[in-house]
């Protein structure tokens, strides 16, 4: 009986340990991004759409900047912090690339994260600065 109770105890204790991802499938996902800043962003519904794709098991992403390719590491826990490390790109030279660089420079500044009807929102502070779905 004492054997029982120790076991029942180490799994109640070691079972609620933290977890370092969210619950929901949000992992080899492709994210597009919605919306930038407040404002809605145009998609065309190919590759070349604003978009990241997140590889739990290595904690690195890989996507699109809405022209160059792009990929590089991340830090996330289930508590809500989000970090991205350096983010590395191609360097085609684009039409749009005004829009890419400011992708870029905004999600260099995310904080946070939150999971919420299918959409994932990063956050810088309090403010919601990228909608992806």
């Amino acid at each position: 009986m004492k054997k029982l109770f120790a076991v029942s105890l180490l799994a109640l204790f070691f079972g609620c340990s933290p977890k370092l991802s969210p619950d929901t499938n949000w992992a080899a996902k492709k994210w597009v991004l919605k919306v930038m800043s407040g404002l809605p962003v145009q998609t065309s519904g190919t590759d070349k759409d604003a978009h990241i794709i997140f590889n739990k098991t290595e904690q690195r992403f890989s996507g699109s900047g809405g022209c160059n390719r792009i990929n590089g590491s991340y830090t996330m826990d289930a508590k809500g912090n989000l970090s991205f490390g350096q983010t590395l790109s191609t360097k085609m030279a684009c039409p749009d690339i005004a829009f890419e660089d400011k992708f870029l420079a905004v999600l260099a500044t995310v904080d946070g994260y939150e999971i919420k009807e299918g959409e994932l929102r990063m956050n810088k502070g309090k403010e919601i600065v990228l909608i992806f779905k």
